[in-house]
């Protein structure tokens, strides 16, 4: 594990790769599938080559984060989708899933310090023809938007006017707490990020707060817990006159823009705050067209951000 609380978004990536494999999220390619294509656009707007591969599976994460079954089902799992990565594109891997980032970043660590989990998982795959090496890395799409904020910056051609948006960094990348690009006690980067493409960040209360759901709900999580939560996070949100909320994780967004009408029919709200991942955003500032970001998918509706950064109405 490295002890270093932050790391500069060069020393974390380096330079910019030439091109990655993009790890794509059950959550997002279902629920929200514009996240995923958001995060391709912006990519490919940025000079990369972003590569996928249908071999590739769910990263096990949810379900074994919630003792769903053994640890060791996921190591092999992991195993096997760098592997396959390893083997047939020598690439870096980028997730754009919280929950993606920090279920992988255990497995890998789990995989890299024990050399018996390592044979097992190895053992496993090895019947599929695959040999995990570890030798590429891992990483999440938003530190490569950070280590690329003045390209990005470069890029605008719908300046957000204004806009006042309210970032929600999810629970899961600010608990690693080390070897990130940002304190996870006090993070700015996202600010810095909604600041150059022509938007006003908004401080609210409660934004470093957990979205109160996800996918944990399913298992663990009583309406009856997850709502006030989710309601003392949106309420700090309206408070603070936040007219968008970004997320760098589907799961996330299936809280706070699903649930909504949810709130509102038990009596709280309304909010009507839309809720977009971060790559939607950029890409909407940087040119690519709204049909491609998938903003039909939202709960919440995008037409007041789409007319304020100069789309009109239908767009």
């Amino acid at each position: 594990m490295n002890k270093t609380k932050v790391l500069t978004p060069q020393e974390r990536i380096g330079k910019k790769p030439d091109k990655l494999f993009l790890f794509r999220s059950c959550t997002g390619s279902i629920g929200y599938p514009g996240t995923e294509s958001a995060v391709r656009e912006v990519l490919i707007k940025l000079g990369i080559d972003v590569i996928t591969d249908p071999d590739q599976t769910c990263c096990s994460g949810a379900v074994a984060g919630y003792s769903g079954y053994p640890p060791e089902a996921s190591l092999a799992v992991t195993a096997r989708n760098f592997a396959m990565v390893e083997k047939k594109y020598d690439a870096d891997t980028y997730c754009f899933c919280n929950g993606c980032f920090v279920h992988i970043s255990h497995y890998m660590h789990d995989l890299q310090t024990d050399p018996d989990k390592m044979a097992n998982a190895n053992a496993i795959i090895n019947q599929w023809g695959y040999d995990y090496k570890a030798r590429n890395n891992f990483y999440h799409v938003q530190e490569l938007y950070y280590l690329l904020l003045d390209e990005i910056r470069a890029l605008v051609v719908r300046p957000l006017n204004g806009l006042r948006v309210g970032c929600h960094y999810g629970c899961a990348y600010l608990l690693k707490k080390y070897g990130i690009v940002d304190d996870h006690e006090l993070p700015t980067f996202h600010e810095q990020i909604i600041t150059a493409l022509g938007g006003v960040p908004v401080f609210y209360k409660e934004r470093r707060s957990c979205c109160g759901s996800g996918a944990g709900r399913g298992f663990t999580h009583k309406e009856s817990v997850v709502h006030p939560h989710l309601v003392r996070k949106l309420d700090s949100a309206k408070e603070e006159g936040v007219q968008l909320m970004t997320t760098v994780c589907p799961g996330c967004n299936m809280a706070l823009d699903a649930e909504q009408p949810v709130l509102a029919a038990q009596g709280y709200g309304p909010y009507d705050i839309p809720v977009i991942d971060l790559a939607q955003l950029i890409g909407l500032a940087i040119g690519v067209d709204p049909k491609i970001l998938g903003f039909t998918a939202n709960t919440v509706s995008l037409q007041g951000v789409l007319e304020q950064v100069g789309l009109g109405k239908g767009a």
